[in-house]
């Protein structure tokens, strides 16, 4: 009952009255309910780290999301987060490169399109910056491609 009690506007009648309710649910219809709340406490987490960092690709959310709710309340020690942390830091360079990739197929762009767009003396250049890692105006062109994707596959699916 300690969660209800802190809650506005809900009296611990009615708190009650919901667990009466619920507890003559069958078995599997109450786990699903367990179930179903936890995954909404986790979207909603994820949403709003999102909404902070709108540029975070999915793997930069789960990192944090682990950081916020696991390391920062002391559920995760701090040799395996920093252990979790740098590999998910490698899969995240991988995502961003290969997003990267995929947007200059979708474009069919070049690096050296790319050099000629940045002002850049060639491609060489930008391929070998971005086999070590991705630069933040690659990130930056990245988000908005896909920013703009996201966009356009909106007002498609409204115009159906």
């Amino acid at each position: 009952m300690e969660f209800w009690n802190k809650k506005v506007n809900v009296n611990e009648e009615a708190a009650k009255r919901q667990i009466e309710i619920i507890r003559k649910f069958p078995p599997q219809k109450r786990l699903r309910i367990a179930i179903d709340f936890a995954n909404s406490g986790v979207n909603q987490t994820r949403e709003w780290i999102k909404k902070k960092n709108q540029n975070f690709s999915e793997l930069e959310i789960t990192l944090e999301f682990v950081r916020v709710m696991y390391y920062e309340t002391g559920e995760m020690k701090e040799e395996i987060w920093r252990f979790y942390k740098s590999k998910m830091k490698q899969k995240i360079k991988k995502d961003w490169a290969s997003r990267f990739r995929k947007m200059m197929e979708e474009n069919n762009w070049t690096y050296d399109d790319l050099a000629t767009f940045g002002n850049f003396k060639n491609g060489k250049v930008i391929e070998a910056t971005i086999s070590r890692r991705l630069p933040s105006f690659a990130r930056l062109a990245v988000s908005i491609y896909e920013m703009n994707k996201h966009k356009v596959a909106e007002n498609n699916s409204e115009n159906l």
